[in-house]
């Protein structure tokens, strides 16, 4: 069936009595970068959660996930506005702490009620994991080598063998680009290839191994863990690793990651589905949602893989920048900042098909065609089809081409045709609002020499 897809509207998280919600309004420097941050109030002897918010003007906001009040407010004034910084949840001195660094701007602290502070001497991360109690970092002007932190505090990055030090990877796998915490290793997903450190108690026993080599780039900033294996994205496509080595799945997707970069592609984890923002090269003419926009785009699809089903879902039009999942026991959602005409929104994941009230095209088109028999004529009768709202019946050959609306109804619809022709490309568009349910489409043809 030919259904609605995934969409975005404004944010929305509960109030406090649990009985409502209410519309959280943005920062008014566009949103760049979201986390989820968990901390526990020992004043009032409870935990909370927050949604922080990276601007493009370099601040840093928060609001509580639960709360009446619909507004943000500042945490960290313009000091990180050269990169979009990276964040991760420790607990450091007793306190629930969210970490920030970025390739241009150092280390920073933040704890709830408190100042946020500057770590002096610290290096510019790029991307950073927790593990055995080290602090793990690529560092982004120093791109070979693997950083880490004394053992219990990831804020000294002093180089000695009771502190912090480095691992220095010099080969043709290239440059390092995100670091993971999986399987009790660390593994180094570098630009054509992966490394795995086993990194236990002291530093002198850190050892590496290089995995393989990768003949096609991986983009780093879509490694993502789901649930037993890691998903990632490469030029030719979504890759599966598994520890050892990486396999290539087969989506029948291929053709649209040609002659397209990705490496401002995002990849998030979530109801068992692997998500992933990025570029798609659909190379048919047509301009969908954010293709249209004057000031271009740097992502344009949303796809969803279900990694249960293995079945395959592609939203179009939407430019995402950041996409994270939140859940806080009581409720779960997938929020996303966006590049381009909704750059000042915050957005949460719908099945309504529809981009901030804009409804986005819903179409299926097969392949072209010569049915079995090639070199033979084909006279397309009628189509039999089964449709909830509105749609248009599309049937192109090489003799030419014919469009018919078909009314929505409860019931299946017989549709004349009558095309020629040898080649044949058949496609179903649906562009209004409410469900769309495409369904046991039949094609009755003839054969004619």
């Amino acid at each position: 069936a030919l259904k609605n897809g995934y969409g975005f509207k404004k944010l929305c998280l509960p109030t406090i009595d649990g009985m409502g919600e209410r519309e959280i309004i943005p920062p008014n420097s566009p949103a760049k970068k979201l986390w989820h941050y968990k901390y526990f109030d020992a004043k009032r002897g409870k935990s909370f959660d927050e949604l922080v918010i990276y601007c493009e003007n370099g601040e840093i906001h928060s609001c509580l996930l639960i709360s009446d009040s619909p507004f943000t407010g500042t945490i960290l004034e313009p000091v990180m506005s050269s990169a979009v910084p990276n964040a991760i949840n420790y607990r450091l001195n007793s306190e629930d702490t969210l970490i920030f660094s970025s390739k241009s701007d150092g280390m920073w602290t933040y704890v709830q009620n408190d100042t946020v502070k500057q770590i002096e001497n610290s290096p510019h991360i790029i991307s950073m994991c927790l593990h055995y109690e080290r602090l793990f970092a690529v560092v982004g002007d120093e791109r070979n080598r693997l950083a880490f932190s004394a053992n219990l505090d990831p804020t000294d990055w002093t180089e000695d063998l009771s502190s912090g030090g480095f691992i220095e990877m010099q080969d043709e796998r290239g440059a390092l680009c995100k670091v993971i915490s999986y399987n009790d290793y660390i593994y180094v997903f570098r630009d054509f290839g992966v490394a795995r450190v086993s990194a236990y108690g002291d530093q002198t026993e850190f050892s590496v191994s290089q995995l393989f080599t990768s003949s096609v780039k991986l983009y780093g900033n879509t490694v993502t863990l789901c649930g037993d294996k890691v998903l990632l994205l490469a030029r030719d496509g979504i890759h599966s690793f598994d520890g050892y080595s990486t396999n290539k799945l087969n989506l029948g997707i291929d053709s649209l990651f040609l002659g397209v970069e990705n490496e401002n592609a995002q990849g998030l984890y979530y109801n068992n589905k692997f998500f992933l923002a990025c570029k798609l090269n659909f190379n048919d003419g047509e301009k969908i949602g954010c293709e249209a926009y004057e000031g271009g785009y740097i992502n344009n699809a949303l796809i969803e893989y279900d990694l249960t089903t293995h079945e395959l879902s592609i939203t179009r039009g939407v430019d995402i920048a950041s996409i994270i999942a939140l859940d806080d026991g009581s409720f779960s959602k997938v929020v996303a900042t966006f590049n381009g005409q909704h750059a000042g929104k915050l957005g949460e994941l719908t099945t309504d098909g529809e981009l901030f009230g804009e409804v986005l095209p819903k179409k299926w088109v097969s392949p072209k065609s010569s049915m079995g028999y090639p070199t033979k004529v084909k006279h397309l009768k009628d189509c039999l089809i089964k449709t909830k709202n509105d749609c248009t019946l599309k049937v192109e050959t090489n003799k030419g081409c014919k469009e018919v609306l078909v009314k929505g109804s409860e019931i299946a619809k017989r549709v004349k045709l009558n095309v020629h022709g040898e080649q044949v490309e058949i496609s179903f568009t649906a562009n209004q609002k409410g469900e769309t349910e495409i369904v046991c489409p039949v094609v009755s043809v003839g054969i004619t020499n």
